[in-house]
């Protein structure tokens, strides 16, 4: 069924056997979705951030199981409004389209049967997850830090990010795009180029 978003979903109410699979699958896409994730660790929706998080992730699965149609660009709304609101973030990355993409096709695949993409992304965090616990120990036992791997480590890292938000297609998502309100965080000043302090008025932009 071609929807105005030009995805292609399934029309039905996904069975109970295939919830814990699509579950995992939002779980993994929400720790990709990097305006979500800067928004949690830097509290800019306040002291609940990460509780707001996650009654957005729980939002989103009621709106996919109460629904019998599921288009992009109604999540897509539903997920800008609330990191817009929740967490005084504007997405300027365009994430929450692609979010919402990757999510609608996630359930597709679950609808019928498939977990690929979902298993994809478990093992990407999985190898992902080793790789930041490498560390270098001394020979007393002594944990001295993380292992590099050498000067290509960092571009192989890069990579592997690159490749995990391929499999869902959250590519914009690796992007700096997210960027908090400026009520929501203290202003620093500006120096221009000749070296005065620029005075700044607070508010929205």
């Amino acid at each position: 069924m071609n929807l105005r978003s030009g995805t292609v979903v399934g029309a039905h109410i996904l069975r109970p056997e295939h919830r814990p699979a699509f579950e995992e699958g939002i779980r993994q896409i929400f720790l990709r979705w990097t305006a979500l994730c800067l928004a949690v660790e830097n509290s800019w929706g306040g002291a609940s951030s990460k509780e707001k998080a996650e009654g957005l992730k729980q939002e989103v699965l009621d709106w996919f199981y109460k629904k019998k149609e599921h288009y992009a660009d109604e999540l897509e709304e539903l997920l800008d409004d609330a990191i817009l609101h929740d967490f005084n973030v504007e997405a300027e990355d365009g994430s929450p389209r692609q979010v919402a993409e990757a999510l609608v096709s996630i359930y597709k695949e679950c609808f019928e049967g498939d977990y690929s993409a979902v298993q994809r992304m478990q093992a990407n965090a999985a190898n992902g997850a080793a790789k930041s616990k490498r560390q270098v120990v001394d020979n007393d036992g002594t944990v001295m830090g993380e292992d590099s791997g050498g000067d290509s480590s960092s571009d192989d890292d890069e990579l592997d990010n690159d490749e995990e938000m391929e499999d869902v297609t959250i590519t914009g998502a690796t992007g700096t795009g997210a960027v908090p309100m400026e009520s929501s965080r203290p202003m620093g000043p500006v120096v221009d180029e000749e070296g005065f302090t620029v005075v700044q008025r607070r508010g929205k932009r």
